[in-house]
């Protein structure tokens, strides 16, 4: 049996990246149910870095951690998008069957941008813990079914209602002010280009 010698390369390894640094919104990876958006202040906060990067690694594909920067050509639509105002803002949502209803072209999504808590960092893991176990399992998605279709207030409400319960225990710590709850206009929909 003759033989041949045939040039090989190594295949690559699929590695599974939960955290993203920079990933710019039109690269998200679709593999991914919840979403994390980070973006930090003038003079970063690595300890916080560290911190959600740990929790997108123990969330494997469950939720995509991206730890952005102002630099991303979207910036301006995510901004108007998630209604943020200030930096540094965490913003959390998911694809459309677990933060939509499904008659409605719209998101929910809550948006963190309290100094306060964003400066305790115990408090606010165990909070983007909490909320990110509402979503995954499909608490929020439930409450939006139940409000009254058109009426974006009674989805907010529904919204709220939901994750306020859901921190029950923290919320003596974490006033009203300190997490905002919202519900785009648009689905947050990835698709492949």
């Amino acid at each position: 049996m003759p033989y041949r010698l045939i040039a090989t390369e190594q295949p690559s390894e699929t590695v599974q990246r939960d955290v993203g640094d920079n990933v710019f919104l039109n690269n998200l990876p679709l593999e991914y149910e919840v979403y994390l958006f980070y973006y930090p202040g003038v003079m970063g906060d690595t300890e916080l870095e560290d911190s959600l990067r740990k929790l997108g690694e123990m969330a494997g594909t469950n939720l995509f951690v991206n730890l952005g920067k102002l630099n991303d050509p979207n910036y301006k639509k995510i901004a108007g998008y998630f209604q943020i105002k200030s930096l540094p803002c965490i913003v959390m949502t998911a694809v459309d069957k677990l933060a939509s209803q499904p008659s409605l072209f719209s998101s929910a999504f809550v948006r963190i941008d309290s100094k306060r808590l964003l400066g305790d960092r115990e408090h606010l893991m165990e909070c983007l813990g909490k909320i990110f176990n509402l979503y995954i399992t499909g608490q929020v998605a439930d409450a939006l079914k139940e409000a009254k279709k058109d009426d974006r207030d009674s989805l907010i409400r529904s919204f709220t209602k939901v994750v306020v319960d859901g921190l029950k225990g923290l919320w003596e710590f974490i006033k009203d002010t300190d997490i905002s709850f919202s519900v785009a206009d648009g689905k947050f929909e990835l698709k492949r280009h």
